[in-house]
């Protein structure tokens, strides 16, 4: 299996060697720089400058223009630095990695912010920051023919490639500029060399996974982190095969600009886990319509999800707006099959397998099988709270906290109000009150609780969450 395959990196050492690298940068810039790298020279020039002069790709995640407008996730963590040194940002585009290494080493930039190769990097004079985040890299390839018609998962799983051998004696495309970025003699040593590794010129990465997409190509080779953006577009792609190991996305600048190098990991440190940076890498990689706004397509008004008519049928079994029940999956999963939480819950619903299996459901179901079974639980717990909470509406906000902190908590949290002077039948500012009490010795400790003490903030969070995705939802698709 691929997991358990080696990467051998002496082989790979040997295949990256045969590079052409440009004889001189594209970009001439005008002494800019005055100052040695060392000593803080360079740093002290961005500052006297007031401008730092960063290279990137135009990938269509990375930075790209919509209306004139400048965005990407590599052009707002660019200007999430600058402003941090109190400077402007000079961006240029150079989408060959060769060539953009040729320009840190003359002096033309400051700094690259693009996904380089490692070989290359290893034998220039230069160096990456701390990682902004990692990734790896995955093969691209299509689901079978009709799998959304499959009576199980692993039935899918048969016509998908899932170790690397599997790539005997098929073809994959790369874009030539980057042909030498990804772990290829590993798949060839896997396959006895018979895997046919093709790069096309004045093509992008993302160009290659449209093909594989439409079917004009059969497989090619992404960042995960963009593959799976992708994805969210072209739903019949499979991005879950990796290729290599977990690898640093970071900036890459001259080794002799310690004091740059310093700086930018100071900023990362303070930052790394932060609501910023959460916040910009999901807003490219994990947000459909904003992929679909990179890529110049048209953003579908009257459509929340590839679900929608899965949706519009199954929410009868519990006289729900499917819209709501779109919003709750939204919460859970992204829409993704695949996603498996820390704990152990899978699926669109995100249910635990005991749970799943309760109602119908296992990890191998489709994607109708996991919704009905989600849907199921939703009406034991509306069945659950239908007498302590006669209102249906507000009856939605219990069932919405218990199916993600459990019902036991909420009878808790009911008991509570109830004994304090609160309605039991309330949500806001009542029965949510109590349940974030329960975090506290003098409430989790009252003989009306029966189940101990919890955190409630995120089940607080999760049911405003879902509430104002569905307020979303409603404005966007019709009923």
């Amino acid at each position: 299996m691929l997991k358990r395959l080696s990467f051998q990196y002496s082989t790979i050492l040997i295949f990256l060697l045969i590079l052409l690298i440009p004889q001189s940068c594209t970009f001439q810039r005008r002494g800019y720089f005055a100052g040695p790298d060392d000593m803080g020279g360079l740093l002290l020039d961005i500052k006297n400058r007031g401008k730092l002069i960063a290279l990137t790709d135009n990938n269509p995640f990375n930075y790209f223009t919509l209306r004139g407008e400048e965005r990407g996730y590599q052009y707002e963590m660019l200007k999430s630095f600058a402003s941090y040194l109190g400077v402007e940002l000079e961006l240029i585009v150079e989408p060959d990695p060769h060539k953009a290494l040729l320009c840190l080493k003359q002096r033309e930039v400051d700094l690259i912010a693009m996904e380089l190769p490692l070989t290359a990097v290893s034998r220039s004079n230069v160096v990456s920051t701390k990682p902004l985040f990692t990734s790896r890299q995955v093969l691209v390839q299509r689901k079978p023919d009709n799998w959304r018609r499959m009576p199980t998962m692993r039935r899918v799983e048969t016509g998908l490639i899932r170790d690397i051998a599997g790539l005997s004696g098929k073809t994959i495309v790369l874009p030539a500029g980057k042909y030498k970025q990804f772990y290829l003699s590993d798949i060839q040593h896997a396959t006895g060399y018979s895997t046919d590794i093709t790069g096309i010129e004045k093509t992008t990465t993302t160009d290659l996974i449209e093909a594989v997409a439409l079917k004009e190509a059969g497989y090619t080779i992404a960042f995960e982190h963009t593959a799976r953006a992708m994805a969210q577009i072209y739903h019949d792609l499979d991005v879950s095969t990796p290729v290599s190991p977990d690898l640093d996305i970071s900036w890459t600048v001259r080794k002799g600009a310690v004091n740059l190098l310093v700086t930018i990991n100071q900023w990362i440190e303070e930052r790394s886990g932060s609501r910023e940076f959460a916040y910009t890498y999901s807003k490219y990689y994990k947000n459909a319509r904003q992929a679909r706004l990179a890529l110049g397509h048209s953003v579908k008004r009257h459509s929340i999800s590839e679900y929608d008519d899965l949706l519009r049928e199954s929410s009868r079994i519990i006289n729900w707006d499917w819209r709501l029940v779109a919003a709750l999956i939204y919460k859970e999963s992204k829409f993704q099959m695949d996603a498996v939480s820390h704990r152990g819950a899978f699926g669109l619903m995100q249910l635990m397998p005991h749970t799943a299996k309760r109602f119908g459901a296992d990890e191998n179901s489709t994607a109708a099988e996991q919704v009905t079974a989600g849907l199921k639980l939703i009406k034991y717990l509306d069945n659950a709270f239908s007498k302590k909470v006669p209102d249906p509406e507000e009856r939605k906000k219990f069932i919405l906290a218990a199916y993600n902190i459990g019902i036991a908590h909420i009878y808790d949290a009911q008991n509570l109000a109830e004994k304090h002077g609160k309605n039991p039948a309330v949500w806001y500012d009542n029965v949510e009150f109590f349940l974030l009490a329960k975090s506290q010795p003098e409430f989790y400790n009252d003989p009306v609780v029966k189940y101990g003490k919890v955190k409630g903030i995120e089940t607080k969070q999760f049911v405003r969450d879902v509430l104002e995705k569905y307020d979303h939802y409603k404005t966007m698709a019709a009923l």
